[in-house]
């Protein structure tokens, strides 16, 4: 067996890997004694089927699955021992269709390769970042204390309508011009609710004025509540559909009960529901504690954008160049369903994400980074509190924060996600540690108006980011098949009557497959 490199260039390698009978032979023969031995066919006693009809059956099955264990196996040793850092897979340059499949014959495999550039970061006080600290004013905690409050608000009785913020329930049934119930309508419920809120025209709210519980409305549904989910619900319907042509149509609401919504008292009850019992105990308390909570949100978006920043700026500055080529092949061999017009629309996309990996990777390996158990378990943490956050559950327990974390690290594919995240942490804060960075202070405001001018200009979709993470592991590689499917063996009327015993269970499953 012989192995040889062609080095076309920095970025790209052609591996050989010549396999000749001395190096498979007496494997396959071995192979194909041991089926010969369990083989049972009418007419032949026990181990006594011809070993020619065994070959004619087996042979190039076994040969084919011999091939491909020793090139899989020589061509992972050799990437392993030249330490070649590889982007993707090697690539056969030829199908195994196109091979002389013979027990005896010599074979030669050629492989396309692509290979990581060498990438130099060297982190220095040349390199300079501007990191933002969003400034907490008061304006923005009365924002939050006033969302506590309509948070923690309730619907108590009202007298009568006062400001149609009001909630009224009753029963409403179409008119007929009579100004009477009209007979066999489907038009009514019975503890219909109306939100006075929704009505939007000063002239459609003047039948509801002064309205108190006992008092017969009559009005035009259509016109003062226009939106199909407005009616639908009034009368209590599933879909429109139902309900039909009440253009024309007038309503007669009868008022059973009015509420009003009031927000909650800024109090020690309001602090025990929102941070827990005894927790704060005073407005002042309550305030710094909402405080804490926003400037954490907003360290969290602040370092978002830093990290962004540090992206964009070392792929500017290294921007190292890749073997396009070869990934553009590997892609469209892995992924053949991609159309051309979405490929060529995202590999632009899936270039830049490899580049910025394999930047990330280069300030790990210099700076001998590492992740340890704690620091995934204290991401996965982060990971859950802002989840959580997402959803207005604030101010959890660290022991059901660890508790959903930990249940969120018992997927393996959450862990593999996770420590990535991590390490990639661990990456901008040394960033931050070994550059010159400068903190500018800025309002709420600002921040927001400045990652919405962001988002207005970046609207890119990183559809193939998962590959691309997974081909800037660089230097790990699968094992590689030679023939993905073997060409169907013509089958004699012999060939049906011949049936392997499964005595040795893992040999003969791989083998029936491999037919």
């Amino acid at each position: 067996m012989n192995i040889n490199k062609e080095q076309i260039d920095d970025l790209n390698v052609v591996v050989s890997v010549q396999i000749g009978n001395d190096d498979y032979g007496n494997k396959v023969n071995e192979i194909l004694r041991d089926y010969r031995r369990k083989a049972n066919m009418p007419g032949f006693r026990p181990g006594k089927v011809p070993e020619g009809l065994i070959r004619k059956m087996y042979g190039k099955a076994v040969l084919i699955d011999e091939i491909n264990k020793l090139v899989s196996e020589t061509l992972q040793n050799y990437i392993k021992e030249q330490e070649l850092k590889l982007l993707g897979e090697p690539i056969p340059k030829i199908s195994g269709d196109d091979l002389d499949w013979e027990i005896g014959n010599d074979f030669t495999f050629d492989f396309d390769m692509g290979l990581a550039p060498v990438i130099e970061v060297n982190l220095s006080k040349e390199d300079q970042f501007t990191k933002c600290k969003i400034v907490i004013d008061q304006t923005v905690i009365d924002s939050e204390v006033e969302s506590y409050l309509s948070r923690y608000g309730k619907l108590v009785d009202a007298d009568a309508v006062a400001d149609f913020s009001e909630r009224l329930t009753g029963d409403i049934v179409e008119l007929d011009g009579d100004g009477q119930p009209l007979q066999d309508s489907l038009m009514f419920a019975e503890d219909s609710t109306l939100l006075l809120s929704l009505i939007k025209v000063e002239e459609r709210k003047k039948p509801f004025e002064n309205a108190k519980a006992g008092d017969e409305i009559v009005f035009n549904l259509s016109e003062t509540f226009p939106n199909d989910w407005e009616i639908t619900s009034i009368l209590k319907k599933k879909e429109k559909s139902e309900v039909g042509d009440i253009s024309d149509s007038l309503f007669r609401f009868t008022v059973k009960t009015i509420q009003k919504f009031v927000n909650a008292e800024l109090d020690q009850e309001l602090f025990d529901k929102v941070f827990g019992e005894g927790v704060v105990t005073s407005i002042e308390e309550f305030e710094n504690r909402i405080r804490e909570n926003i400037s954490w949100d907003y360290e969290e978006s602040c370092f978002s954008k830093f990290s962004g920043d540090v992206s964009d700026y070392f792929l500017e500055k290294i921007n190292p160049s890749l073997p396009e080529e070869f990934l553009a092949k590997w892609l469209k061999t892995n992924n053949q369903e991609l159309s051309e017009e979405i490929f060529e629309k995202e590999f632009p996309l899936f270039l830049k994400k490899m580049k910025q990996d394999l930047i990330s990777n280069a300030i790990v390996k210099e700076n001998d980074l590492k992740i340890e158990e704690k620091d995934i378990i204290d991401f996965a943490k982060t990971a859950t509190r802002r989840q959580f956050n997402m959803y207005g559950l604030r101010n959890l327990p660290d022991e059901t924060l660890t508790s959903h974390a930990m249940n969120l690290l018992k997927d393996e594919k959450s862990v593999r996600n996770i420590a990535s995240q991590a390490i990639e942490r661990k990456v901008i804060q040394t960033v931050s540690e070994l550059a010159d960075v400068t903190i500018q202070e800025m309002s709420l405001e600002k921040f927001n108006q400045m990652m919405n001018e962001l988002n207005n200009k970046e609207d890119e979709e990183y559809a193939m980011e998962e590959a691309a993470e997974e081909v800037a592991e660089v230097g790990n590689i699968e094992d590689v098949e030679i023939v993905e499917e073997i060409a169907e063996i013509t089958e004699s009327e012999e060939t049906d009557e011949v049936s392997v015993v499964e005595e040795n269970e893992e040999t003969e499953s791989s083998q029936t497959e491999k037919k």
